[in-house]
């Protein structure tokens, strides 16, 4: 599993300008990230080498998400709220933690998103896909960007792609995704996923 780069964000537009100028209707999808609170499902992401993984992934806002990697045995990305945590065990059994806040992750988990705060929505497109929302951290100019598509009525969650200050991107495409789902707070803690490990 390769170190992923949780940096994201560059200057951008507010929203109503964003969306408006070109036309898409996004405010559907604005209810939907707002009532999102709990998730499970597969995944199958992209790395920037071309390589693919697949996985589960579940979802707990605010602030928590868990990403199995069926290979290799053991690798995980857990965020519980502060940190996130990067389990590769095929480079070493401790994990890399970083800052929830320098994490994609960050925009998505936040109790209190919206599409409509200021500079977080640079773009809005639609096409036989899905609509897709672009959106940055104003308060982490120019380090990267993240898309979700939504696709659906109502409109859900399908994909984000992370592209990185320097041009990396990450695809996530999501595969059955339940919301509303009850999970286990122990999902989340990344101390305990340490010493499981060991």
């Amino acid at each position: 599993m390769n170190r992923r780069a949780f940096l994201l964000a560059v200057a951008a537009l507010p929203f109503a300008e964003a969306a408006a100028a070109q036309g898409v209707d996004v405010s559907g999808i604005d209810a939907y990230l707002q009532g999102l609170r709990s998730a499970e499902g597969g995944f199958r992401q992209t790395n920037p080498n071309g390589s693919t993984q697949t996985g589960r992934l579940f979802l707990s806002r605010p602030g928590r998400a868990r990403f199995e990697y069926d290979r290799p045995k053991g690798a995980m990305v857990i965020a519980d709220g502060a940190e996130v945590a990067v389990f590769d065990p095929r480079s070493t059994r401790v994990a890399n933690r970083y800052p929830l806040r320098r994490s994609p992750l960050s925009l998505l988990l936040r109790d209190d998103v919206s599409l409509r705060e200021p500079g977080l929505v640079i773009g809005a497109t639609r096409d036989a896909r899905g609509t897709h929302v672009t959106v940055v951290d104003p308060r982490a100019p120019a380090e990267g960007r993240l898309v979700m598509t939504f696709a659906g009525e109502p409109p859900a969650l399908r994909e984000w792609v992370l592209t990185t200050r320097a041009g990396e991107r990450t695809a996530v495409t999501l595969d059955g995704l339940r919301t509303g789902v009850t999970l286990d707070a122990a999902l989340f803690d990344i101390d305990l996923a340490a010493a499981q490990l060991r």
